[in-house]
């Protein structure tokens, strides 16, 4: 978990919640209503910081 982490490209993920390697649930500005990202779960902005207080290192993820 890390509040703000950098990208491969140059920029920075906030809310970040890696899951497996280079994939992670995180806050993003846009969340359009089908898949649009390689891996990432996006979440709205004003989502994604209750859901990083709410989750703990080690918790099981389950992406469908």
């Amino acid at each position: 978990k890390a509040y703000s982490a950098p990208t491969p490209y140059g920029g920075l993920l906030y809310w970040d919640m890696e899951f497996y390697p280079s994939f992670a649930m995180h806050a993003y500005p846009s969340v359009p209503p089908y898949p649009a990202s390689h891996g990432c779960v996006r979440q709205p902005n004003w989502v994604a910081p209750w859901t990083y207080r709410m989750s703990y290192v080690g918790e099981t993820v389950h992406v469908y």
